[in-house]
């Protein structure tokens, strides 16, 4: 009788163990599988400018309008002569699902502490829509200008080396304040 125990607890043991076992790698799997964001952070969403000399040398504003699942960034600086608009749409990636073909216009979004990275659609190459392979990123940081807090946005192209950022401030008023020289990526650019 307590043979038939010992045996009846070692097979239940064994069951579970072998059940635990073919459990384990969907999961794994599942939880390494992050999809990425459905809507872009509130704290980033409202109309960004930013104050810089485009390559004419005239002193010019650009613009970056975020909603919820809109970027529309009309580029006006550095490397242009003329307004240069680009309209992207936000599309959530899952990779348990399959992959949507996409336009390209469609972005991904990944959000990790205070920082919001995005790259464009690629379902040729679905290993780069993940946030370590995410071309460009956002975050909000709170600075002070002439003595007051403000939101600054430092929106940064990961694609370029030595990485280069681009400082946008809540109006016009404050863009040209904080760059008035209109200094291009250099040690005079930026809040001091």
């Amino acid at each position: 009788m307590k043979l038939m125990k010992i045996f009846s607890a070692v097979m239940v043991a064994t069951t579970m163990g072998a059940a635990v076992t073919v459990a384990t790698p969907s999961m794994t799997a599942d939880a390494k599988a992050k999809k990425s964001l459905k809507t872009l952070p509130k704290s980033l969403r409202r109309t960004w400018y930013h104050y810089e000399k485009n390559d004419k040398g005239k002193l010019v504003y650009s613009k970056l309008k975020i909603s919820a699942k809109k970027i529309v960034d009309s580029w006006n600086g550095w490397d242009t002569s003329k307004v240069h608009t680009t309209k992207s749409n936000l599309h959530q990636y899952n990779p348990a699902k399959k992959l949507q073909k996409g336009k390209d216009s469609w972005i991904f979004a990944y959000k990790s502490g205070a920082k919001t990275r995005f790259g464009g659609w690629s379902p040729e190459f679905p290993k780069d829509m993940t946030y370590k392979r995410a071309r460009e990123q956002y975050k909000v940081v709170t600075d002070k200008v002439n003595g007051k807090k403000v939101k600054v946005l430092h929106h940064t192209n990961l694609a370029s080396l030595p990485q280069n950022t681009a400082y946008y401030y809540t109006s016009k008023k404050l863009a040209k304040l904080t760059n008035p020289q209109g200094h291009n990526y250099g040690d005079n650019y930026g809040i001091k």
